[in-house]
């Protein structure tokens, strides 16, 4: 099909009252193994460039695979750069052609956050491109650190800044090794009553299946993002072909099981959204 913006597919799932897939791509096999996934459910997906992957790539060689995997596939592809930090790479991976930015403000104060994410919304603006924002902080492995999401906050952002996605802190953390996180339902419900705007969940591994569906069908989430997931399964099934054949060496045999494993996991993913 095309290159798609992430506001085509949020539109569409909220049409659906279900949610799309932001899929935390490390590399070009498993870039390959979501949009083979993608093509077999007939499902759009978001091809997510995050800040370690970033370290390990250079942007433009990023989005180039994103355009190619894109323009060569029969179902929507978004490219999306995930946690851009800063006003610099957020225009940098706009001028090289993602259609979808999430600009990361939310360690700053409210004020702050809203002063940034308010230019970065004028520079997507020149490029008819997309912006998700955050409010609220999600942490990283340790939920303590999280800040939970205002719901008066998110109605002061979002009437005056007509972002494509919000993301929120709701009791989801980032770099969660189960589906164990305990969402905060009365928050959810609050923050959906003062804004139309498409809730994000970052850190959606450690989110059950069952609440994922639960908050896209009644609370007005229509974006995961999913990653870890991926890498615990990439780890598991590698240590196992290496178990099975430890005289194994060669790469693209390596790579072909690890591939099959997850696009039929990503597969099982896509077709919950349909559910």
């Amino acid at each position: 099909m095309s290159i798609t913006s992430l506001k085509n597919l949020l539109d569409e799932a909220r049409r659906n009252n279900t949610y799309v897939i932001g899929f935390v791509v490390q590399g070009w096999e498993d870039a390959c193994s979501f949009v083979e996934a993608a093509q077999e459910t007939d499902s759009g997906i978001i091809l997510q460039s995050g800040p370690g992957f970033r370290k390990n790539m250079p942007l433009e060689v990023i989005y180039s695979m994103f355009e190619k995997l894109g323009k060569e596939a029969n179902v929507k592809v978004v490219p999306h750069l995930d946690h851009g930090e800063n006003y610099e790479i957020c225009k940098k991976a706009l001028d090289i052609g993602f259609t979808s930015i999430m600009y990361d403000g939310s360690k700053l104060p409210f004020e702050k956050n809203l002063e940034q994410s308010f230019k970065i919304y004028e520079l997507t603006q020149k490029y008819n491109a997309c912006l998700e924002v955050e409010l609220g902080y999600v942490g990283y492995n340790d939920s303590s650190k999280n800040k939970m999401t205002s719901p008066e906050e998110v109605k002061l952002l979002t009437q005056q800044l007509p972002v494509t996605a919000l993301a929120v802190s709701v009791g989801n953390t980032h770099l969660q090794n189960k589906n164990s996180a305990i969402i905060d339902y009365d928050l959810l419900a609050k923050i959906n009553n003062v804004t139309n705007t498409p809730l994000v969940i970052h850190g959606g591994s450690g989110i059950n299946p069952l609440d994922r569906m639960k908050m896209s069908k009644n609370y007005g989430v229509r974006k995961f993002n999913i990653g870890t997931e991926f890498r615990k399964m990439f780890g598991a099934v590698l240590r196992e072909i290496f178990f099975k054949n430890d005289q194994i060496f060669d790469r693209f045999e390596i790579m072909k099981e690890l591939n099959f494993a997850l696009s039929t996991k990503a597969k099982k993913l896509l077709n919950d959204t349909n559910l």
